[in-house]
């Protein structure tokens, strides 16, 4: 193996070096930025599913405070019923 100089252990590593930095913008617009983009579409899917079901909450609350006064109304009428027997 024959001793390189200076020069040419300089081109190797600016080879390597534009080698490496090509690949990671390779990267970068082939996977991370498809990726962030995805993520992005995702949450705001997600904060529509979220507000959706805010509004199913408060649905589920009024039913449920609905079906509290009916069983107090019931509670009441079986009172009245075991007193009138």
């Amino acid at each position: 193996m024959q001793n390189w100089t200076v020069d040419q252990w300089a081109s190797l590593v600016t080879v390597i070096a534009s080698s490496i930095t090509a690949l990671s913008y390779g990267l970068k617009y082939v996977v991370i930025k498809p990726l962030t983009s995805s993520m992005e579409r995702l949450n705001e899917s997600f904060a529509g599913l979220n507000s959706t079901l805010k509004l199913m909450q408060s649905d589920v609350d009024r039913i449920d405070e609905r079906v509290d006064d009916h069983e107090t109304r019931i509670t009441v009428l079986e009172t009245i019923n075991k007193k009138a027997n």
